[in-house]
């Protein structure tokens, strides 16, 4: 009787793990997402040749850059998701995207990524370093970042800048938090191309 009480017990432990293994949560993978590439601003050309942008290095904090999702949810706060995640390499993510959005709104099919500082020949290259890119889920989320624009030219013009935006999600839930990024990025970008179009016509 014993052994059959043991046995019982044992029966019962294992289905509740396995029932417990088979009801886990599996983890959502997010991208973001260039701006759409659908325009009608005309390319722009220098001395006769595609403007060559350089997107790099773009660097993002620590306490971002990881495979899960963080969200804000106080003034010093965040939490990581583990069961919403990044699908690859976040910061690497972020300097496609910016260069994507670089390449659409300038435009140019001549965007080069890559975080080595080493000069290469080109027209333009673009540094990002963000230092906030987080909110609370169905709030506001907010980019701040510091990025630098440095014309090749004769002259070699650097010009510095600190940009802080922000957008409303549109939803409670990942989806809505990681578009809202996406929007962010665009926003930076329209900045970062905005300068690159004033070096040009001086």
């Amino acid at each position: 009787m014993h052994n059959n009480t043991n046995l019982s017990v044992a029966l019962i432990s294992l289905t509740l793990f396995f029932a417990g293994c088979g009801s886990s949560p599996i983890a959502k993978l997010y991208i973001l997402d260039a701006t759409d590439s659908h325009n009608s601003i005309p390319a722009v050309t220098m001395e006769g040749h595609s403007v060559v942008v350089k997107v790099g290095p773009v660097s993002i904090a620590d306490t971002l850059n990881q495979s899960q999702i963080v969200t804000r949810t106080g003034p010093n706060m965040l939490v990581a998701d583990e069961f919403n995640r990044w699908s690859g390499d976040l910061q690497s993510n972020i300097t496609s995207v910016i260069g994507e959005n670089i390449s659409t709104l300038l435009p140019t099919d001549q965007v080069i990524l890559s975080q080595e500082i080493a000069l290469l020949p080109i027209d333009f290259q673009v540094l990002v370093n963000i230092r906030e890119f987080d909110g609370p889920l169905g709030g506001v989320v907010t980019l701040n970042a510091d990025w630098t624009v440095a014309a090749k030219s004769k002259d070699k013009t650097v010009v510095s800048k600190k940009s802080v935006l922000q957008e409303n999600t549109d939803g409670t839930d990942y989806q809505a938090y990681v578009a809202a990024q996406s929007s962010l990025l665009e926003k930076l970008s329209q900045e970062i191309t905005a300068e690159i179009r004033k070096q040009l016509i001086k």
